[in-house]
């Protein structure tokens, strides 16, 4: 436990520069007499130089980002406890990474997504598509209901469709009685150029789609 709680509770105010002038003479009397919350305080005012210095960035991440988001900070004493600002200080240094660097840094974005319905097949079949970039791959996510069970060699089939009738595959799925799916699927980045979205049953392991399609949709933001 901290020997000085309420003075530490001030500390990330006070190097923000948010306290009023009655708290922030006393934040300051209290450290020239305590090389404790001293410490702690240069350590938070740190962190918050790079906070700022990140979040008014606008180039990508340098490789060695981590390194000089860290390399300032002084390291913890042994069996010293966490400072009860700790917790926050990381979250609001993440958010600023993120709102600064984008998915770039902290993970993928959305870039399409898509509302497929049925054609046919599966009267009752609906299925919602949402593509991410992330890196050299997209990330297809598909959430599908009401497809007919798969049987013995049967499969389902995601394709991204061109206007002049070209297919690119995601991958493939199976439905169990429920009709249901949930999953994760993969893309070349350059699907996102076409403009709609389509699922087949496939009963064999040609490349190309069988032409059975179940449902479909148009693909939103490409």
């Amino acid at each position: 436990m901290s020997e000085h709680p309420e003075t530490q509770n001030l500390l990330g105010p006070f190097v923000m520069g948010d306290l009023d002038p009655a708290e922030e003479r006393a934040v300051e009397e209290h450290l020239e007499n305590c090389a404790s919350c001293r410490r702690e305080a240069e350590c938070l005012r740190l962190a918050h130089e790079r906070l700022v210095e990140f979040a008014a960035s606008s180039e990508a991440p340098p490789s060695h980002l981590k390194d000089r988001a860290v390399s300032g900070l002084p390291r913890p004493a042994p069996r010293r406890t966490v400072p009860p600002w700790a917790g926050a200080a990381a979250a609001v240094l993440l958010l600023a990474l993120g709102l600064a660097y984008g998915p770039s840094l902290l993970g993928s974005r959305e870039v399409a997504a898509a509302t497929l319905e049925p054609m046919g097949g599966a009267p009752d079949a609906g299925a919602e598509v949402n593509v991410r970039g992330a890196g050299e791959n997209l990330e297809v996510s598909v959430d599908a209901w009401g497809l007919p069970k798969c049987e013995r060699e049967e499969y389902y089939e995601l394709w991204f469709v061109e206007e002049n009738g070209e297919h690119v595959s995601a991958g493939s799925f199976t439905v169990d009685e429920s009709g249901d799916a949930e999953l994760d699927l993969t893309a070349p980045q350059f699907a996102t150029s076409y403009q709609r979205i389509g699922v087949t049953m496939e009963r064999d392991k040609d490349p190309r789609p069988s032409g059975v399609m179940m449902m479909g949709g148009e693909l939103r933001g490409s």
